[in-house]
């Protein structure tokens, strides 16, 4: 299968995945479910192919022996595999992520009030970056994020709608010009692909949603950071609400089984 190299700007953002692993992993751990999380989130692709182990190593901070270990973790996944030699590497070949099963679980058990509470960090985020993106995005990242908008708009089917609404959030933040924003949202965006958004949306809401990408993109190629940082706001807080209604039904057809 075809393998391309990784970007300057994949391996950025897979560089600010740090710290959005679960605590008290070891390092090795914590790198594998850094490099798996960027796979989940589609910042790294299928057919992609990883820098060489020392220059990962150096990028990632760790050992050529830890990066063994964690590219282990993920052979045995399925999500890379290697080749040796001089034209070998590490080439990313699936997706990964959880089972439905799993991430009802994960929604199940998270209370109201959390999701409530990381709603609220996600409107913050969101808001902030499309405001601050409506001053200072070029049009280059101006098409970029019109770009992200239409290809989720035309892929609703899961789970590769959820990678694409995740992707234009994070390139959102990019269109920010702030590190430190675009690393909050991609800690944030890790977070929510861990819980379940199901097989199918309240009737419309794809729809809806891609609308609402659409009129933040129009505020900030308009330069209008108060439409921009509000219609942001309004398209997150519609997200914790299918989230929220979600976990309300998970919860109520457990009670019907037991």
């Amino acid at each position: 299968m075809h393998s391309a190299a990784l970007s300057t700007s994949a391996l950025d953002l897979l560089l600010l995945l740090r710290g959005s692993e679960p605590e008290g992993l070891g390092r090795s751990e914590q790198v594998s479910h850094q490099i798996e999380t960027a796979i989940l989130m589609g910042i790294l692709s299928e057919g992609d192919r990883l820098p060489t182990e020392s220059a990962l190593a150096a990028k990632l901070g760790v050992s050529p022996i830890t990066l063994r270990q964690s590219l282990a973790t993920l052979r045995a996944k399925g999500l890379i595999e290697t080749s040796r030699g001089r034209s070998g590497g590490s080439v990313v070949r699936g997706h990964g992520g959880l089972s439905d099963r799993e991430l009802q679980q994960k929604l199940r058990e998270t209370s109201t009030e959390s999701l409530r509470d990381l709603g609220d960090l996600g409107a913050a985020i969101a808001s902030m970056s499309a405001r601050l993106a409506a001053s200072r995005a070029d049009p280059r990242n101006v098409e970029h994020l019109a770009d992200l908008a239409r290809a989720h708009r035309e892929s609703a089917v899961e789970p590769a709608s959820r990678r694409l609404y995740g992707r234009f959030h994070v390139g959102l933040s990019i269109a920010a010009q702030s590190s430190r924003l675009t690393s909050a949202a991609l800690q944030f965006e890790a977070e929510l692909t861990t819980l379940w958004w199901g097989q199918t949306e309240p009737a419309g809401r794809h729809l809806h949603a891609a609308g609402e990408h659409d009129a933040i993109v129009e505020a900030i190629r308009a330069q209008d950071p108060d439409a921009a940082g509000s219609a942001a706001e309004f398209h997150s807080r519609k997200l914790t609400e299918h989230l929220i209604a979600q976990h309300l039904e998970l919860g109520m057809m457990s009670e019907e089984g037991d």
